[in-house]
């Protein structure tokens, strides 16, 4: 029988490719929608419920990471040779730049095994910076990934 494997410790966050390392918690937020049904002859009882759908997330902490890897997961951004540039966005679809993410845990210093990869089939980013300037703390520049079906309708999985 296989043991359990090591459910502890960071991971390494592909999207395209490694996007460096991280720095606190990377999140993965998945949570099903519904609505109640009522009828008039149980009051306010739900008789039952109906799935409307989900919200699929995850939250990265990147920290010490290149100008490449941060314009990459812009949305707006181009890199030139003299740094990034970042233009107002209006109108445009998420999931039409929306590519694979993948989680994948490091054991041993190294990803684990694909049997724990988390694989987000549609991903796409979008950044919540707060950046500090100061001499105590770390810069973090969070970065979340919204998840959307695939053409067949498909989310996300664990495993290969």
């Amino acid at each position: 029988m296989e043991g359990p494997v090591k459910d502890l410790g960071p991971c390494i966050i592909e999207f395209g490719s490694d996007l460096g390392p991280t720095f606190g918690d990377v999140l993965f937020r998945y949570a099903l929608e519904s609505r109640p049904v009522h009828e008039d002859q149980e009051g306010v009882t739900e008789v039952d419920g109906v799935f409307v759908g989900a919200v699929c997330e995850v939250e990265v902490p990147l920290t010490r990471t290149t100008l490449a890897n941060l314009a990459s997961v812009i949305p707006g951004a181009s890199e030139g040779t003299s740094g990034i540039t970042v233009e107002n966005i209006v109108g445009e679809s998420r999931l039409a730049n929306a590519q694979e993410l993948i989680l994948k845990p490091i054991v041993d210093g190294v990803a684990g095994p694909e049997t724990t990869w988390l694989t987000i089939f549609k991903a796409s980013p979008s950044v919540d910076l707060e950046v500090t300037y100061n001499n105590e703390g770390q810069r973090v520049y969070k970065v979340i990934f919204k998840g959307y079906p695939d053409a067949t309708g498909k989310l996300w999985k664990i495993g290969p």
